[in-house]
């Protein structure tokens, strides 16, 4: 029996957790010689183990072997972007998201509207709230109520 996808995988997902980088990324490069990549092993990647700009590159890579990001993938991108207060960064992936063939849920909506009014953007918050509202998305008021008991006027 050969190794799959998910082996290399659950592999790499382990060096990543142990710290060892350099031989997460050398599965990856053995994955993507022998064609046996997919989204989810870029996501194990992108989900926190690498800096930002290591993330974006990853981002590339993986729309380089022609896969499509999940949205999985883009929320982990959005939400890293937004930790390092790259809000145009983040807003400029979110709006591509279509492009890149995969339309924001509301968990994409949730962590740029969050990463917006953890940065004081209360009007571009408001904004995304609004469109997201108008997509038929429900749960803002989870977003909103810690703001709320801090006193933020939104």
């Amino acid at each position: 029996m050969e190794p799959d996808v998910v082996t290399y995988n659950s592999l790499m997902d382990g060096y990543c957790q142990c710290g060892q980088l350099d031989k997460a990324g050398n599965v990856i490069d053995f994955m993507v010689h022998n064609g046996i990549v997919d989204p989810i092993s870029y996501n194990i990647l992108i989900s926190g183990y690498w800096g930002i700009d290591e993330a974006l590159t990853l981002f590339e890579a993986l729309e380089k072997c022609l896969l499509e990001p999940d949205h999985v993938c883009y929320t982990m991108l959005i939400d890293g972007l937004c930790k390092k207060g790259l809000l145009d960064e983040a807003y400029k992936v979110f709006r591509g998201m279509k492009d890149g063939g995969c339309l924001p849920n509301d968990c994409c909506y949730f962590v740029i509207i969050q990463g917006f009014l953890k940065h004081g953007d209360v009007p571009k918050a408001s904004q995304l709230i609004e469109e997201m509202v108008g997509k038929g998305f429900s749960g803002v008021w989870t977003i909103l109520y810690p703001h709320w008991t801090k006193g933020s006027k939104v």
